[in-house]
């Protein structure tokens, strides 16, 4: 860490500090909502609870936490912008009725939830394979934030029978859970017009000057791993190759890395059809827009799956994942065909069988309990007005 680094975040830790001593002294306002990601952009669930709530109420202020001043133009005119860890963001978050989270991010620094608010947690998964409790991951501080979240959460959501285990297996063993769906997953069930920007196929392509009939897979790996050994890199242009011959069409290959690893790196544009998935903000439309799919462990597939377009997982590294992370259940319980090796990448794509596939979604999908309908971001809208007037949700 830099000494830069080091005067920040202390700085940021003293203003915490001193809000939290002087909060009483500021004045909650019932029309303000505070949504925060963890990727501090407009995105994920709160995106879509936000633009659901203006259309119902106009006169809420929806206020967001971003990280840097550059994230300010991506957010729409209705809504206010605060820069984290400043004054500015700590009497925003004391002065709103609401705050919605997806993930543990108000409580990265010491606050304290003041009698007449709320904290509504969203999350970002639905039903991911990964494990998120505190004994699948040795790192106590961000343990400890997440038990900090389940105290302080009034209400989470979820998508899911098996979303709600989860939740109640990690940090929100005793939080009140609300079976809305996720709001986030909306446009995957309602389709490409399910925006005021009008038809997300076309807007995805044209942000990336492609034609309207270009074909679009997207690679999007979670977060980067230390690792014991190399495995063997992800092969774009074998994809690209066996998705022509199985499916036709020209076909372009968006690459997204985890937002954890897109500060420090960027994606290789060796090839013309590699194409830059980090500069899209929202995935949730990409995956609308995308032909085919393809990650490691990533929860985003798991949103990805009630489309039911096809997608794969690549693991190269699945075993010393499984033994270091684990699993909620097995991979290859998932209704995507699983690749170790870009061999197995080829034969996979090569024999695609679309309606085995589209039968083992639906299987999965029924095991899993998932309720997402296309109304998850109305019944939250709706949720956050009541709370706004203090009235609490049906649970």
């Amino acid at each position: 860490m830099t000494f830069n680094d080091f005067f920040i975040k202390s700085k940021r830790r003293l203003l915490a500090y001193w809000y939290k001593a002087v909060r009483g002294s500021i004045a909650i306002d019932k029309n303000k909502v505070v949504f925060f990601t963890f990727q501090g952009k407009y995105t994920c669930n709160p995106k879509y609870i936000c633009r659901r709530l203006h259309e119902l109420a106009p006169e809420i202020k929806c206020v967001w936490v971003v990280f840097s001043d550059d994230n300010r133009a991506e957010f729409p005119d209705y809504t206010e912008t605060v820069l984290f860890g400043t004054p500015e963001y700590y009497r925003a978050v004391y002065s709103a009725k609401v705050l919605v989270d997806n993930g543990f991010n108000f409580v990265k620094q010491p606050i304290e939830k003041k009698k007449g608010q709320y904290y509504v947690e969203t999350m970002h998964g639905s039903l991911g394979i990964k494990r998120i409790d505190a004994s699948s991951n040795p790192n106590a501080k961000r343990n400890k934030i997440g038990y900090r979240c389940g105290e302080i959460s009034d209400y989470i959501i979820s998508n899911s029978d098996f979303e709600t285990d989860v939740y109640r297996s990690s940090f929100w063993e005793k939080t009140p859970v609300l079976m809305y769906g996720h709001p986030r997953n909306d446009i995957l069930i309602n389709g490409r017009d399910d925006t005021p920007d009008g038809d997300i196929y076309d807007k995805v392509r044209s942000f990336y000057g492609l034609p309207r009939e270009a074909k679009l897979a997207l690679y999007a790996p979670t977060f980067a791993r230390e690792a014991s050994k190399e495995f063997e890199e992800f092969d774009a242009e074998l994809l690209r190759s066996r998705l022509t011959e199985r499916f036709g069409g020209d076909w372009y290959i968006l690459k997204r890395l985890h937002p954890r690893d897109s500060r420090n790196r960027k994606v290789s544009a060796d090839n013309s059809f590699i194409l830059d998935g980090n500069h899209y903000t929202d995935i949730q439309e990409m995956m609308v827009a995308i032909d085919f799919a393809v990650t490691d462990y990533s929860s985003w597939i798991f949103d990805y799956v009630v489309t039911k377009k096809p997608g794969m997982i690549y693991a190269p590294d699945l075993e010393e994942y499984q033994n270091s992370t684990g699993f909620y259940y097995s991979i290859t319980a998932t209704p995507f065909p699983l690749a170790t090796d870009n061999a197995s990448i080829s034969d996979i794509v090569k024999n695609f069988d679309m309606e085995k596939y589209g039968e083992e979604v639906d299987l999965f999908l029924e095991g899993k309990g998932c309720i997402d309908d296309g109304k998850a971001s109305e019944r939250s809208a709706e949720m956050v007005l009541n709370l706004i007037n203090d009235k609490l949700p049906v649970v």
